[in-house]
């Protein structure tokens, strides 16, 4: 029986092996779906010296072919890929329509998109909304936009049954209007609001399926963003939610996570990046904020000036292995060029850096030691909304439920 166990285990391990060497990241624009094996990402050789005339990629894509409906989000529901129409304004509040989903399958060096009409019957269009899947259950759950209401509608879609749930409504701010965000810390649900003068960040307890407000006093993620965010007449600065909590080894014993998002900085005339990397160490349970990071060391060297409405995207390759991936416009441009930029780097724990005041404000402080493993940046042609990445995510998953994600349709 020892060496059953042992075989068993022998060949579970190099699966995991020959799945991570395989394992893709999968770029989702609004038109098109982007496939290229992590094996092929290579570090980028040319020492560019110009950010406005970047290189083009030294690989192919393994394969890349238009979406199956235009600006498709994606989610991960029964170890399945799935998209879902985001965006089709001139049929909100219709009842009678029923909003297609497609499944996307994997094959040897091509794809597919089938209806997966079982799904179709989702209650709401996927209109600004945001979808996050937890890593402990099967569950995926959506804060959608509705028709004539400032706040938003939150379902999830359950794993056993199939079926779309309605959650009670979460709290609001007392001043609309107000933004919404949703996000998920390790495997709580977390929703954020902003309005002209406060703030609001709640937390869903999918057992007691209720929400519970975080006192507004409290060092929590909303109001740490609101404190940093400065606006003045030659100088904008503002952080983002989270975009993907990463479970380090020996956090969780410390009840701490680490969550990736990133800083607009924007100066005139530009002095700095216009965008940098932020880590944030936070409680999972409450979002209350210990420490923060900037991870500098990403895009070190490569970092070509991009505009505001360019986009970051985190995928998680697991064992604290990470790719952050920023698509942009290049600032200031004459072939008005696409930028694509990689960073595949490694974050683990200096223990040494928590030892913390009870109830100190958030900090400053180098909490993370950061491995880069490699670095680049292309150029992907004409630069056009359309054509830069809005989604993505790594597939096959490297550990378990790995596909944290976060989709924004503004």
């Amino acid at each position: 029986m020892a060496e059953l166990d042992a075989a068993v285990s022998k060949n579970r391990k190099t699966e995991q092996v020959k799945m991570a060497k395989e394992a893709c990241i999968c770029l989702v624009s609004y038109k098109k779906l982007f496939v290229i094996k992590l094996s092929n990402l290579k570090k980028q050789e040319v020492d560019v010296k110009d950010w406005n005339c970047l290189p083009p990629p030294e690989f192919e894509f393994d394969f890349h072919f238009k979406l199956a409906k235009l600006d498709l989000c994606p989610f991960e529901f029964d170890s399945k890929i799935y998209m879902a129409v985001s965006e089709d304004p001139g049929r909100i509040g219709s009842a009678s329509v029923s909003w297609p989903i497609y499944e996307f399958k994997f094959g040897d060096g091509e794809g597919s998109f089938e209806r997966a009409e079982s799904l179709d019957d989702a209650p709401l269009p996927f209109v600004k909304a945001f979808i996050a899947n937890t890593p402990g259950s099967g569950d995926v759950y959506f804060c959608m936009k509705s028709k004539g209401k400032a706040s938003p509608d939150c379902y999830v879609l359950c794993s056993g049954s199939r079926t779309w749930k309605p959650l009670i409504a979460p709290p609001t701010v007392s001043n609309p209007p107000f933004r919404y965000n949703m996000f998920v810390l390790d495997n709580n649900l977390f929703l954020s609001w902003r309005g002209n003068r406060d703030t609001c960040l709640a937390r869903f307890d999918p057992i007691k399926e209720n929400w519970t407000t975080e006192p507004a006093s409290e060092n929590n993620l909303s109001n740490f963003i609101k404190d940093r965010l400065i606006n003045g007449d030659n100088y904008f600065r503002f952080i983002c939610l989270p975009y993907i909590s990463v479970s380090l080894p020996g956090l969780g014993s410390r009840n701490y996570t680490v969550c990736l998002t990133n800083e607009f900085v924007n100066e005139s005339p530009p002095e700095a990046p216009l965008h940098k990397v932020l880590a944030i160490l936070v409680n999972p349970q409450n979002g209350r904020v210990a420490l923060y990071q900037y991870l500098d060391e990403c895009f070190e060297g490569i970092y070509p000036s991009v505009g505001e409405e360019d986009r970051f995207n985190f995928v998680d390759l697991g064992n604290g292995k990470l790719c952050a991936i920023l698509s942009g416009g290049l600032y200031g441009s004459k072939s008005n060029s696409l930028a694509l930029c990689f960073s595949v780097f490694t974050l683990s724990v200096d223990f040494a850096a928590l030892q913390l005041e009870v109830g100190a404000p958030p900090m400053e402080r180098d909490f993370l030691q950061v491995t880069v493993h490699k670095k680049s940046a292309y150029t992907m042609g004409i630069s056009m909304l359309s054509d830069r990445i809005r989604h993505a995510f790594v597939w096959p998953p490297t550990k378990g439920r790995r596909f944290y994600h976060k989709t924004t349709m503004t």
